[in-house]
């Protein structure tokens, strides 16, 4: 009787062993079942919404990371780039479309605002550009004694170039001019252009002009 209980003790030790093994074998494979869609891959990563990521636990590298401290950066000032201010007035004026006088007047309405490096930079594209009917227009900047002195040369000294009845009155209007730098050679040139020599009798200067274009229009007209 004891051997047959025993027996049957065995025997059903060993069956509850071969169904442990067997259930162990048949079990479910985690990686093959849906958990493994749930854990981002390199390749399913990319794909998810930033929303649907976790990142309660991450840590931003060092280029993602912001100091709260840190200004946000800013758009570069005009002068960031080593170009100055009176330069970029100069190249937009150039770049303009339309007449060449009328380029030549836009940038002399800057000039004042310019530093002194800019204004005489300026002269120099102006007289280069500006028609003889539009030259007189530089007539209260000739008379204007806080301009550079470099920009006043050059306009009086390319006023040379132009007709008597724009030549003599820059002329006049340098040699009546307090302490501009081109009065003494004004003076000079409109001495030898008219052969008279009135000194500062500026009255006497423009009478002067006044009567030489009288006569040069009558010789002109057939």
């Amino acid at each position: 009787m004891r051997k047959s209980n025993l027996s049957k003790l065995v025997f059903g030790a060993l069956l509850l062993l071969l169904g442990v093994a067997v259930w162990y074998i048949l079990k479910p494979d985690p990686i093959s079942t849906g958990t493994a869609s749930r854990i981002p891959t390199s390749e399913t990563a990319p794909s998810q919404a930033p929303s649907e990521l976790n990142l309660s636990t991450s840590r931003p590298g060092p280029d993602l990371a912001i100091p709260a401290d840190r200004p946000m950066p800013t758009a570069p000032s005009p002068t960031e780039d080593g170009i100055p201010v009176w330069e970029r007035k100069i190249d937009a004026a150039l770049r303009s479309q339309g007449e060449h006088s009328a380029i030549a007047l836009g940038l002399l309405s800057e000039v004042n605002s310019m530093p002194a490096e800019g204004q005489t930079a300026a002269a120099q594209h102006i007289v280069n550009l500006i028609a003889d009917k539009d030259y007189l227009q530089m007539l209260p900047y000739i008379k204007n004694a806080r301009l550079d002195h470099g920009f006043q040369e050059i306009i009086v000294a390319e006023s040379l170039n132009r007709p008597d009845p724009v030549k003599l009155p820059i002329l006049l209007a340098a040699a009546r001019a307090p302490g501009h730098p081109m009065a003494e050679t004004a003076v000079s040139v409109l001495t030898v252009l008219l052969d008279v020599n009135h000194g500062t009798d500026w009255a006497k200067w423009e009478q002067s002009i006044k009567q030489s274009l009288e006569s040069a229009a009558k010789e002109a007209q057939p």
